[in-house]
Formats: structure tokens, sequence, C-alpha cells
């Protein structure tokens, strides 16, 4: 598999049934998620042979789009350098993040810091698809317009690590969110 290339979507019984019935034909699979009107949301398709059978040939649509949230598609846009950093900033605080949460405080009444190279990290998810699955399974909700005035109240050095999917990940300085939230309300 190439770097940034899609993995090839499972072959499922429901995918072998309609196989069976278009032979010498092309099956195209369809992200569970998008919307089947639109050919982003196709991630390939196999090629069936003359038995209705699924063969080994894949062919990954280059125009393929995981499906996600403003926030993720602008991450998307910024990775490809299709838009900026400021971009970026308010896409957090129009958001509604996830965030790790201590089972043993109220939800919504702290952050979880972890300890990074350089300080204290926050990691913020974009959506529920960007969760990592190996985490404890305790989360909350905050707003971006939220995260940073408490980030604001907390008045000390902080790092967002943003995580979109797939795999799409930013480094923001907290500050930089309290002023991006800053020059929001004064224009």
């Amino acid at each position: 598999m190439m770097p940034g290339e899609q993995p090839r979507p499972p072959i499922t019984p429901e995918m072998r049934r309609r196989a069976l019935t278009m032979p010498n034909n092309w099956l195209h699979v369809v992200d569970p998620d998008g919307d089947v009107s639109r050919s982003e949301a196709v991630l390939g398709r196999y090629l069936v042979d003359a038995q209705g059978q699924i063969t080994d040939q894949y062919v990954p649509n280059p125009r393929y789009r995981p499906v996600g949230n403003d926030l993720e598609t602008t991450m998307r846009l910024l990775a490809a350098g299709q838009t900026g950093n400021e971009d970026l900033l308010v896409a957090v605080l129009a958001a509604e993040l996830i965030l790790p949460a201590d089972p043993t405080r109220p939800p919504r009444q702290h952050v979880v810091f972890r300890k990074g190279a350089d300080g204290q990290v926050i990691d913020v998810f974009a959506s529920s698809r960007a969760l990592p699955h190996d985490w404890p399974p305790h989360w909350h909700r905050f707003t971006g317009v939220e995260l940073a005035v408490l980030l604001d109240r907390l008045g000390e050095p902080v790092r967002l690590h943003l995580y979109g999917s797939p795999e799409l990940q930013f480094a923001i300085e907290g500050e930089v969110l309290v002023d991006a939230l800053r020059g929001a309300v004064a224009g």
C-alpha cells in the first residue's frame, strides 16, 4: 500500500450476494457513512468474474474523501496546503470537540493533561471517528469556544494535540487559540 492510500475494504457477505447478480462487472464499495449519490463516497471497486465471484482485482477511487465534519474537512484541506492556519483556528472554535475525561471527576468541569516533550498537552479529538480504540472510554465534549475560555482562565502554557480522521494531527498552542477567540469577539 502506498503512503496515503486507503486500505482495501473487506469483502462482506452482502458484497458477495450483490456480486452474484452482476457477473463480468465492477462492484463499487461505498463508505458506510457516506452519501451514495457522491462519487467521493466510493472507496473503490472490485472486479466480478463471469461466475459472479469477487476477484482479487481492486481499484481504489482516487477521488474518495473520508466522511467527516467541518473541522476534519478543514484539517484535510490544511494538510493538502489548500487553506491556512487561521481557517483551522476558526474551525476549532466552531467545532464540538471530544476530550479525555477523568471518571473520578464531574464531566465538563476539568480537562485531562498529559506531560509532553515541551510541557502540558491536552488531547483533543475532532470527531468520534478519531477516538483511539486503545484509550480508556471516558470522554466529554466541549465547544472550541468553551475550551478557549477554559485555557484563558488556566493562564499557563498548554499545547492542544488535535486528532482527526483518518490520521490527521495538528498541534495548536493554547494561547494561539485564545487569541483567535479574542480576535473573533473583537472583530
